[in-house]
């Protein structure tokens, strides 16, 4: 069963950016995670949102979604992230 990490963000400062995607996508490579989506401009159909951008990236199970969320490579770029942007980040599973 494929994992994802699925992103719905906000940046309110794009400074650390690219410093970011940097360290994130090193550190998706490490665990072989590939970006399936990357979208700026997602249309909402439901609800409310004010966050601007949606990220997913699929992992070939959960325990390697887990594992590169919670690896020390990813971690180290992680605080740019959570201080540069608003958002709301999960990890889920794809029941076949």
């Amino acid at each position: 069963m494929a994992g994802y990490f699925v992103l719905h963000t906000k940046w309110h400062t794009l400074d650390r950016l690219s410093e970011y995607q940097q360290g994130a996508q090193s550190a998706i490579s490490k665990y072989q995670g590939r970006g399936i989506v990357y979208d700026t401009q997602p249309e909402v159909v439901e609800g409310e949102s004010q966050l601007a951008a949606t990220v997913i990236i699929e992992f070939d199970d959960l325990t390697a979604a887990r594992a590169w969320y919670n690896s020390a490579e990813y971690q180290e770029v992680l605080p740019i992230r959570l201080e540069s942007s608003v958002g709301i980040g999960r990890i889920v599973g794809n029941k076949e």
